[in-house]
């Protein structure tokens, strides 16, 4: 076993549906090894998560671990309860799911979130939690919008140390089935070099945020522009995700979770924050991005620290 082992304190897992991605730390939240699978949650099947986690991390010494994610689902290994918003990181501390594998290695599942409200029918963060914290950690005075893209893509509120509220939109959950399942297939590429650079990308976005073009009225114009301009697939591909986020910036305008004095951080993927960090220039507003899996190993440590896991 390598020496700086020898100082490993926990071990962070991020546990989605797709990936499982670990990582030893010492006692400063500093990682001293990394692993991944492809056992996500989905490839489980509800079975086997304490031996796709032990095969994970078999090299490694046996110090407590926490993880976040779809691993706390009720397809995850054991249902993490949601806290409700507003919240702070030591009530989602508070929150912690805990118990011991078979070898008596103490384990714990941080909470997801939860919103509850007359004026829409509620919502659910389950993961993005994590991030939001590591956030709040790397940034202890921000009070701002959060916005993290992705399949379901989250805003977050985060005012004086505490997530205030939340909403999630389906955009890339849309995007996907509108570029791959729809009519509009046979007028997008398969896919595109750099839709974040596109002048399309920008005049969707103008058309979604600043123009007011309906959204359902706005994506049949992918299929006009290729009938009556010859528009390319790739130019059609990026006008698309233009729409779809554009259309996303404009929802949370509507709902007020946007206005031109909020700070905005927008954490994810490279390539999805290009394109956001775009689309918020196009629509007038300043955007900072933050690597999302930095996030996630910060917000792990916060919250395993308050509860006295390390």
């Amino acid at each position: 076993m390598p020496a700086a082992f020898a100082n490993a304190a926990l071990i962070a897992v991020d546990w989605g549906t797709t990936r499982c991605r670990a990582m030893l730390l010492d006692m400063d939240g500093a990682i001293l090894a990394e692993a991944d699978s492809a056992d996500g949650i989905g490839a489980l099947g509800g079975v086997g998560h304490e031996e796709a986690f032990n095969t994970l991390v078999a090299a490694w010494p046996k110090v407590p671990a926490i993880m976040a994610g779809m691993v706390g689902s009720r397809q995850g290994w054991h249902e993490a309860a949601y806290v409700s918003v507003p919240t702070s990181p030591d009530r989602l501390a508070d929150g912690l799911l805990k118990f011991q594998t078979a070898d008596h290695r103490p384990m714990a599942i941080v909470p997801g979130l939860v919103l509850r409200s007359e004026a829409r029918d509620g919502d659910v963060i389950r993961g993005e939690e994590t991030q939001l914290v590591g956030l709040m950690e790397e940034e202890p005075d921000f009070n701002g919008i959060a916005i993290l893209p992705g399949t379901h893509s989250k805003w977050a509120a985060i005012e004086n140390g505490t997530i205030t509220t939340f909403q999630t939109f389906l955009t890339g959950e849309v995007f996907e089935l509108l570029a791959r399942k729809s009519l509009l297939r046979h007028s997008v590429a398969e896919d595109s070099d750099d839709i974040a650079g596109s002048a399309d990308f920008a005049l969707a976005v103008r058309r979604s945020v600043l123009e007011g073009l309906p959204f359902l009225a706005a994506i049949f114009s992918v299929r006009v522009r290729q009938l009556l301009d010859g528009v390319s697939g790739d130019d059609n591909l990026a006008y698309l995700s233009g729409l779809v986020i554009g259309g996303e910036i404009a929802a949370a305008r509507q709902v007020g979770l946007l206005d031109s004095d909020r700070p905005i951080r927008i954490i994810g993927s490279r390539t999805l924050a290009r394109s956001y960090h775009a689309a918020f220039g196009v629509a007038g507003h300043a955007a900072e991005t933050r690597d999302g899996g930095a996030l996630v190993r910060r917000g792990l440590v916060r919250i395993a620290r308050a509860n006295g896991l390390i």
